[in-house]
């Protein structure tokens, strides 16, 4: 079971800004057959004007228990540490709108 947190200012949305300043993560969990479910809307304590570009730490920490990011943004340094550091998988949706085409896209390309 893979869990996949998308950056959302109001749930429904994709987040024009940085994955780290989103409102919420939506967190879903992927099977192996490609399914999913919504398991949690996590708020992000950093979110909105709390977020510094230097807090990739904290986020990590309020996702720990998920694998994968998805994000219209993603500063590059980030996506680096992301993978590099914490040996998980950043994706950057830049065409996507919604939470729901985020997984579904997730799901088909990338497992």
């Amino acid at each position: 079971m893979i869990k996949v947190a998308i950056g959302s200012n109001d749930k429904i949305h994709l987040s024009d800004k940085h994955f780290g300043m989103s409102k919420y993560f939506i967190i879903f969990e992927v099977d192996e057959n490609n399914s999913y479910k919504k398991v949690e809307g996590r708020e992000n304590p950093y979110g909105g004007d709390k977020h510094k570009h230097a807090e990739t730490d904290e986020i990590m920490e309020v996702l720990k228990d998920c694998q994968v990011f998805i994000g219209k943004a993603m500063g590059k340094e980030s996506q680096r540490r992301i993978k590099e550091e914490w040996n998980k998988t950043p994706i950057v949706a830049k065409d996507v709108d919604t939470v729901e085409e985020a997984i579904e896209l997730y799901s088909k390309k990338f497992l």
